[in-house]
């Protein structure tokens, strides 16, 4: 605890950057490179309302979106319905 205060002592009159630039250059745990903070909004727990999401940016609405195309025939069914298989079983 001492040696805390110390060191809070020694750096007290060392503008911010130069803080930083000494502790880095003594300190153990140095990075070779600064590591990015995480991102907005990450330690939040549980799924944003859509609102949210759209004012976060997460989700664009188009004013003109695009109709999708259809398939003119229909899909041929290959297989005979679940329920038709289960009567014949039983």
């Amino acid at each position: 605890m001492e040696l805390l205060f110390f060191l809070v002592q020694y750096y007290a009159h060392l503008p911010e950057e130069e803080k930083l630039r000494k502790l880095s250059e003594c300190s153990r745990h140095r990075f070779r490179y600064i590591p990015p903070s995480t991102p907005e909004n990450f330690w939040e727990v549980g799924f944003p309302s859509t609102q949210t999401c759209i004012e976060r940016g997460y989700i664009r609405e188009e004013k003109n979106p695009q109709l999708r195309s259809r398939r003119r025939q229909p899909f041929n069914a290959l297989f005979s319905p679940k329920e038709d298989r289960h009567l014949e079983d039983g």
